[in-house]
Parts: structure tokens; sequence; C-alpha cells
């Protein structure tokens, strides 16, 4: 159970108002809406001022992943977004995991800080991705699993959120897309909803725990599809296209399938590109 507190706080009325129209729209209390924007607020709060402290040399990417709360790798690529100076150094090159880097010295491992373990149901994703389900799916993303450092689309603060909400606004307008945890609903009432193959986060598991954990996953999919009936599927994952499609051949839905890479550095823009010209053409 997560323990909470309380906590008082004097705002100006107008800040006030705009909470309550926020709330309105996302049918959920003020209170709710308060604590979402704080959630994501202090998580951006903690990574802007880690890249200030690596941006001035007083931490390693390492201690500055420590410090924002999210893997390693994210904190390469928040380097790299910011356009910040990046020197592979030695305490990061010891924290590599050894058979990705034997394969490309680039490529960079997850961070070895604590990471998520529990069930969607009891993370408190499960009951976002109902609140943002669509009342009639269109399009129905998969995904491998909810990301084990605890960051996620349906909290706004995650590579794929970043990478999908760029891509919505590639293909429609940059003004005609929000961003942050608005862009959810838009997300939503465009008729696109986003799922996941296995029903806890995977990252850490072995190669064969993960593998059944996406493969216990099929029927469950199925059951998805067979109820939602979307127009298309977007997989975001090159290697779980193979069972995403096994999940649609379990049901009588004829959907299309377009097959996308995790948008994670030099496949990020990929990601972006090609969802956006999916999204021209529908």
């Amino acid at each position: 159970m997560i323990e909470r507190q309380q906590v008082n706080l004097r705002l100006d009325k107008e800040l006030v108002d705009q909470l309550d129209d926020l709330a309105q729209g996302e049918h959920v209390d003020r209170t709710e809406i308060a604590r979402r924007i704080l959630v994501s607020g202090v998580a951006e709060a903690r990574i802007a001022k880690a890249l200030d402290d690596y941006r001035a040399g007083r931490v390693t990417a390492w201690r500055g992943a420590t410090d924002a709360g999210i893997s390693l790798y994210e904190m390469l690529d928040r380097i790299r977004d910011s356009g910040i100076h990046y020197e592979l150094d030695p305490e990061v090159l010891g924290r590599l995991d050894a058979s990705i880097a034997t394969r490309a010295a680039a490529r960079v491992a997850e961070s070895r800080a604590p990471y998520a373990t529990a069930a969607d149901s009891r993370s408190g994703i499960d009951a976002l991705r109902t609140q943002y389900k669509p009342e009639q799916v269109r399009s129905l993303f998969v995904g491998e699993s909810s990301p084990a450092q605890g960051t996620h689309f349906y909290r706004a603060n995650s590579n794929l959120y970043r990478a999908t909400r760029d891509a919505f606004a590639d293909a429609l307008g940059e003004d005609a897309v929000p961003s942050g945890e608005a862009f959810l609903p838009f997300f939503r009432d465009q008729g696109a909803w986003l799922v996941d193959l296995a029903d806890k986060p995977v990252n850490r598991l072995s190669v064969a725990d993960r593998h059944q954990a996406v493969e216990e996953g099929i029927p469950r999919l199925a059951q998805v599809i067979g109820s939602e009936h979307p127009e298309r599927i977007v997989v975001v994952k090159r290697d779980i296209a193979d069972a995403v499609r096994r999940a649609l051949a379990m049901t009588d839905v004829d959907a299309s399938i377009l097959v996308l890479p995790f948008p994670v550095r030099q496949w990020a823009p990929v990601y972006r590109r090609d969802l956006a010209q999916f999204l021209r053409r529908n």
C-alpha cells in the first residue's frame, strides 16, 4: 500500500480554477489532478537538477541517474537530448552490461538501481490504463511490459510517451497536440489505447522468464483484441511482433499491423518517423 501524507497548500484562485477545469476533463477530483501534476513535476524537476549537476561537472552520469530516479540508459538519452557534451566516464563503463558491451561499445545497459517488480494491478498502471481507455478502440498499441524503472506512458514521463507524443505532433501539427498529462486524454480521444503483453515489468528478468511472461500474455491480448475489435494494431517493439500476430490469429478480428522499434537511442527517430507516417495515412 502506498503511504500518503496530507499537505496543505494555499493557491491563487486562478490556479485552483485551472486545476478544477483539468479535473473535470479527466473525471477526477481536484486533489487527484493536483497529485498527478506534482508527481510529474517533481520527477521532471529531479531530472532537470541532475542534468544541471552533470553539465556543471558536479556528478557523473551514473550518479545523476541515481539522483533523478531514472535508469542510466534514460539519463544518457536526456544528456544527448539536452545537447550536453558527453564523454563515457570510467564509472559508467564499469556498470555496462557485459553482454551488450561486447556486441557494441556504444550501447548502454540499464542501471543497477532497484527496479519495480509489482504487477500492473498493484502499481496503479492498470487503473490508469482503464481510465484512458477509449469508448471505441480504433488503434491498439501493444508493448512488451511496463518499464521496470517506474516510468510509464500513462504517467507521461517515459521514452515511449515522448516519442509517441512527438509523432502525433509531426502528423497532426504541433499546435494541435497537447503535451504532458494533457496528451493522455488526447490519445484516448483519437481512439488509441496502449496495453502490454506481460502484466508486470520484465526488464530485469532472465531471457527465459521474460519470454515466458510474454508467452503467458498472448491469450490475454487475444481477449482484448477480440473484445475491442481494433482497426489497426501498433506493435511497440519488434521482438514481440510474432507474439502479437499469434494473439491476433486467435481472434476473428481483421486488423492491420504496424511493427515499430522501441523508441530508445538510435531507434527513437525511426519510431517517431514511421508512426507519424502511419498516423497521416489513417
